[in-house]
């Protein structure tokens, strides 16, 4: 999901083979009728050219481009996973995950392809973009990560830039499970973190994309990046969430039970807080149904969003969904007051900040507004 100023866009999970809707809303501006935005359902949509454009060139004749690690056999099929999509500033999807093994830039309205790019010699297992959408991060079966430069300027095109590149950097690892990779980008901080099960977690920088740092021994199915170098890993197999610096340092470190499983990550855009969605786990043994934390781990409901103090990881809120609301997706906009939730059972659920609701009623009838004035836009 992506939760603009007027926009919202959701993608099926059964990417990239998913349906795509766009609902028109406003956030902290009341409908008169008690909820503190407005909201339009959008219609869903089945599944612009030069906007891709392949970084860290080979010199002429090097042959560098051929030097990368290849697994040595890769699905038929392509991938459905979360973490091949990711929605630009401007509202258009990228996907990977495709058995061609390529990238395609597609538009939200009308889920029509806009542009194919070719990189890779196996299906992309993870893509991630830089938090003003002009990196794109990546990662496949073939054990490449590769930064991509995204002109924005360009994206009413309908034509492939393409030229002879060479990767930001190669992953020691011939893993071919599609959930295996997950990669982010910041182009403040110039950095590239990328992770496999089969490899610590990497750091590369953006500038010529040399390998900087490995966390040695930090394994990690997801990873994050904060906006001040914060990087948070979730190690699904110990049931582990820490915090690194860009460093390498350990900042912190939790424990969740093994009958919950973290379903996806964000960090605020300020940097200092991180949400988890929490999902029941089948098998994971006795539940215990606690909402506090304590210095042995988190230990909250299922499912939920819990958040937390980015450099301590300590819980300060809960959120507690009713069950089977099992948590697909989260999505936060910009200036921290709203926060989107998709389940499991098709609903969206979006959260907002009260206080903040109550200010801008207060200010609206300030300014003359009788309550039922946007009314009309209410589906």
């Amino acid at each position: 999901m992506h939760a603009s100023s007027d926009m919202v866009v959701v993608v099926g999970l059964n990417a990239p083979a998913a349906n795509v809707a766009q609902h028109k809303w406003q956030p902290n501006t009341p409908d008169g009728h008690g909820t503190p935005f407005l909201f339009q359902h959008g219609r869903a949509s089945g599944s612009a050219g030069g906007t891709i454009k392949r970084m860290f060139k080979g010199p002429a004749g090097s042959g560098e481009d051929g030097q990368y690690p290849q697994a040595l056999a890769f699905a038929v099929s392509g991938i459905r996973s979360q973490a091949i999509v990711s929605i630009t500033c401007d509202k258009e999807i990228i996907t990977g995950g495709h058995v061609d093994n390529s990238i395609r830039l597609i538009s939200s309205d009308g889920a029509k392809t806009l542009e194919t790019a070719f990189a890779h010699c196996a299906p992309v297992t993870c893509v991630g973009l830089s938090p003003n959408s002009d990196y794109l991060v990546t990662g496949s079966q073939d054990t490449i990560v590769i930064l991509w430069r995204i002109h924005r300027a360009l994206a009413s095109q309908s034509s492939v830039v393409s030229e002879s590149s060479t990767g930001s950097g190669t992953l020691p690892s011939t893993s071919s499970s599609s959930s295996s990779h997950l990669c982010c980008v910041s182009s403040e901080l110039r950095i590239v973190v990328s992770c496999s099960l089969s490899s610590d977690v990497l750091l590369h920088s953006i500038r010529k994309g040399r390998l900087i740092r490995r966390l040695n021994g930090v394994v990690a199915h997801t990873v994050c990046l904060s906006s001040e170098g914060v990087v948070m890993t979730w190690n699904e197999s110990k049931h582990i969430l820490s915090t690194f610096t860009l460093n390498g340092v350990l900042i912190a470190k939790t424990e969740l039970s093994f009958s919950s499983s973290i379903s996806c990550m964000e960090i605020s855009v300020d940097g200092r807080s991180a949400l988890i969605g929490i999902n029941s786990q089948e098998n994971g043994g006795s539940y215990k149904n606690k909402e506090t934390h304590d210095g042995d781990g988190i230990n909250a409901p299922s499912p939920s969003i819990c958040f937390l103090d980015l450099h301590t990881l300590q819980v300060f809120h809960v959120l507690r969904l009713r069950e089977g609301q099992d948590i697909t997706a989260l999505a936060l906009n910009k200036d921290n007051t709203n926060l989107l939730v998709s389940t499991m059972d098709k609903q969206l659920i979006i959260f907002t900040d009260p206080a903040l609701s109550l200010k801008v009623v207060d200010q609206m009838l300030k300014l003359g507004w009788e309550g039922d004035g946007l009314k009309h836009l209410i589906k």
